[in-house]
């Protein structure tokens, strides 16, 4: 009878758990879903290269070793060949798509992407739900872990339908990974572990962070031991899930290898040697020795380092990557200018992590104190994880939408620990009002989430600064794929390389995961110098001619986007008004090529920006305006303001040289329009005069070929236009063939 009624109520709570994580699911999924109301692509930049993967990976039937290495770095020699070791996304979408494959080509493999991304919002809240709820035994804990991921505005940026986030695949797993390695020790049943190696295998394939999840369990397998907390079964039950994983990540393709060349299986191998070392000094030393045993074991960890450290210093290997590096040594980002130069790499303030993460970036701290209290070896390793995470984040914010698979179950964690404890005082208003404060803080986030969710794809809004479809970077990829030769060149910054390389199918200078920064710096020379100083670049350093000179065997193009004002549908402005959907004054900024050419081209090529923006025309600008509606303050500091917000357009004589400047000025004046120039607006309190034509622009090494305008936004008064312009680089004196 006893056993009937324990078997009632397991039955009872699991259904009970089912439908809570299923609900939650089902919120998280309308949220993410909610940019399928546009028109679907892929979302964002390296996930088309995913993409490209898992659609090679179904034409070879599931075979990952089909997938020929990424080539990032010099043109034409192809040197540096980067081995991908994120081929587990792809992998999954192939498989997935196989048995539709035959019948619907790479639709298929596209359906699959998208629907994906719905899976992983429903996963996500139960990786989260899971993990808590076996690590606290605290439903209530779980369900805000659950909440916090559902609602989280973190997983809405990088997460529309469509944009396959690795590092969010590679949270879910780990926290799957992390329920699974506790239930082992919970249970005492270490072959658990062997389960928990499937998900951890596909987490460091998936995501690729597999050399910060070692590092991890490393730390916090010596935090139990330091804690006291080791055991035979923690032992057994980690060491299967490590050698496990070690195994199953031998078979992955490029450069995770066998055991990683001695940097992936290894370290877990390392792991799993500590802890059984532990054991062994626990058997012949005293049990009042457990500080020399941790002394033994901290020299055994600093051997170990050091000698790794020497060794690669002997091969003239780098330990630590410059990305990572920058996160271990802030200043360190400084000296490196494409990671100044990159918004992902950027510290950013305690606001913005307030706005990703919400209050659960509060409770996280509470649950690393829950987990470090009670010592098990999974908590710990999600305390680990938490804490480098947050700290990673914070320094480079790339990683956000896999922090917060970190936060949400600490945050759930700590809400067990703050409840349990007020109710152990018999507090009992305190636990409402505390979980009050936290729903009223995730309502706030899931408004914040909808917000950025209900926005469509960044090829759709070519990567404009306003959330409305335009297709100008479409029908332009369009035209490189089907009427350029099969072998073309392509120029552009580097932002657009996958996307010129996956949808346009060619050959590109740079792309998103380019690790050459000599050739970043060269494309931001180019941009940035006149057309005959690019031409040398490319004959120099590339080998690549022009149509027209005797060595030409590539067709070369460079392209390059921005907005652009039409004014009555006469004048033409470069870049949109500051004031958008307001009175046009003349003034306009830029958040396209024209704006990364006035800061991030700039820093990386090595040019002081002042070279390029006039700072004393703005501030004369500025002072002239101020003056003149002094009777006005408000107004003149609105004036003010929209003068300041202009300044990539403030140029010096250099920028009205630079190819990047004139590929613009030459693409509106070759349809007829005259182009203002910038800064030569009057504002008065008489009236506004738009300013003066500037001179035809006619290059001679490089000739328009395709310019696609899409309307962004108009008044009546002016018509914005996303413009992306390729241009051909030929011999002077030629015209480019159709």
């Amino acid at each position: 009878m006893a056993l009937k009624e324990v078997s009632n109520v397991l039955r009872k709570t699991t259904l009970v758990d089912l439908v809570v994580v299923i609900g939650i699911s089902i919120i998280s999924i309308a949220i993410r879903g909610l940019s399928a109301t546009y028109p679907l692509s892929i979302n964002g930049f390296d996930s088309w290269y995913l993409f490209y993967n898992a659609v090679l990976i179904a034409q070879a039937h599931g075979n990952w070793y089909a997938v020929p290495p990424d080539v990032h770095s010099w043109f034409p020699s192809g040197y540096f060949i980067e081995l991908g070791d994120t081929i587990g996304l792809p992998f999954i979408s192939a498989l997935l798509a196989l048995p539709f494959y035959s019948s619907f080509g790479a639709n298929a493999v596209y359906t699959v992407v998208l629907f994906l991304d719905m899976a992983l919002a429903g996963l996500g809240v139960a990786s989260a739900y899971l993990a808590v709820d076996g690590l606290t035994k605290s439903r209530v804990g779980a369900v805000i872990a659950g909440l916090v991921i559902a609602v989280s505005p973190a997983l809405t940026y990088k997460n529309l339908v469509g944009g396959l986030p690795k590092t969010s695949w590679g949270g879910v797993f780990v926290l799957f990974s992390i329920y699974l390695l506790n239930l082992a020790i919970e249970r005492k049943k270490p072959w658990y572990g062997a389960v928990a190696a499937v998900p951890l295998f596909l987490a460091e394939i998936s995501w690729g962070g597999y050399t910060y999840i070692d590092i991890s369990l490393l730390a916090a397998a010596f935090l139990a031991i330091l804690l006291n907390r080791n055991d035979e079964v923690t032992v057994k039950s980690f060491t299967l899930m490590g050698v496990i994983t070690a195994f199953l990540t031998s078979f992955a393709p490029n450069n995770i290898g066998f055991l990683s060349g001695a940097a992936h299986g290894l370290s877990l191998l390392l792991v799993s040697l500590l802890l059984f070392v532990d054991l062994y000094l626990r058997k012949i030393l005293p049990k009042e020795s457990s500080l020399t045993r941790s002394l033994i074991l901290t020299s055994f960890l600093v051997l170990i380092f050091v000698l790794a450290i020497g060794g690669l210093s002997a091969l003239r290997a780098t330990p630590i990557p410059s990305r990572y590096y920058a996160i271990v040594d802030p200043f360190y980002q400084f000296t490196v200018p494409i990671d100044r130069t990159v918004a992902e790499y950027i510290p950013q303030p305690l606001t913005s992590m307030l706005t990703d993460f919400g209050v659960a970036i509060f409770l996280s701290v509470i649950g690393m104190y829950y987990f470090l209290r009670e010592g098990n070896l999974s908590g710990l390793w999600l305390l680990v994880l938490g804490v480098a995470s947050i700290y990673g984040t914070s320094e480079q914010p790339y990683l956000f939408n896999y922090t917060v698979y970190m936060v949400a179950p600490l945050a759930g964690a700590g809400i067990y620990f703050v409840v349990s404890r007020l109710k152990q005082a018999r507090v009992r208003v305190a636990p409402i009002l505390l979980l009050a404060v936290v729903g009223i803080s995730l309502v706030a986030d899931a408004g914040s989430a909808i917000m950025a969710s209900n926005t469509p794809n960044a090829i759709i809004t070519s990567a404009s600064p306003y959330p409305v479809p335009n297709y100008a970077w479409v029908t332009t990829l369009n035209w490189l794929r089907t009427q350029t030769s099969p072998h073309a060149f392509v120029l552009s910054w580097w932002d657009y390389g996958y996307w010129i390389e996956v949808v346009g199918n060619k050959t590109v200078i740079d792309e998103n995961n380019t690790l050459n920064n000599t050739q970043i710096k060269l494309m931001a020379e180019i941009f940035l110098n006149n057309e005959t100083y690019a031409a040398q670049i490319l004959e120099r350093d590339f080998h690549v001619y022009p149509y027209g000179n005797p060595n030409y065997t590539i067709p070369t193009y460079i392209v390059a986007y921005d907005a652009v004002t039409i004014y009555r549908g006469q004048e033409a402005f470069l870049g949109y008004p500051t004031n958008l959907g307001g009175q046009f004054l003349g003034y306009t900024s830029s958040l396209g090529d024209i704006g990364k050419a006035m800061g991030a081209m700039t820093v990386i090529a090595g040019y002081p920006v002042n070279e390029y923006v006039n700072i004393t025309l703005l501030n004369q600008t500025k002072t002239q305006i101020a003056s003149e509606f002094s009777s006005n303050p408000t107004l003149a500091q609105e004036l003010v303001s929209l003068v300041g917000n202009s300044f990539p357009f403030a140029w010096t004589h250099r920028a009205y040289q630079s190819l990047i400047a004139n590929m613009f000025i030459e693409g509106l004046q070759s349809q007829g329009y005259p182009v203002i120039a910038p800064f030569s607006t009057q504002i008065s309190t008489s009236g506004v005069s738009l300013g003066t034509p500037l001179p035809q622009v006619r290059m001679e090494y490089f000739q328009p070929v395709q310019i696609s305008m899409d309307p962004l936004y108009g008044n009546g008064e002016y018509q914005v236009y996303i413009m992306v312009v390729v241009y051909q680089f030929v011999q002077p004196g030629y015209v480019a063939p159709n």
